[in-house]
């Protein structure tokens, strides 16, 4: 029986090697795009710990709004 597509001939077989980077550095070079187009995290960078997911959607949602109001208060001054 025939194959119905050759795999080493596929038309989205890479040729060539991208480098290869730890995961470390691929966060480092996010954070760089990230932040210039201007975009940063509600809150410092860290570790925080709580006890129910729950609690740490409460948490970021909070310092998302507080963020936001910040924001539009800069841009009305």
């Amino acid at each position: 029986m025939k194959p119905i597509m050759d795999i080493d001939n596929a038309p989205w077989k890479m040729v060539g090697n991208l480098p290869k980077r730890s995961p470390g550095e691929f966060l480092d070079r996010m954070a760089d795009q990230f932040q210039a187009m201007g975009v940063s995290l509600p809150y410092r960078k860290g570790v925080y710990r709580f006890k129910t997911f729950e609690e740490a959607d409460a948490w970021a949602m909070k310092q998302r709004v507080a963020a936001a109001v910040k924001r539009l208060q800069d841009h009305q001054h």
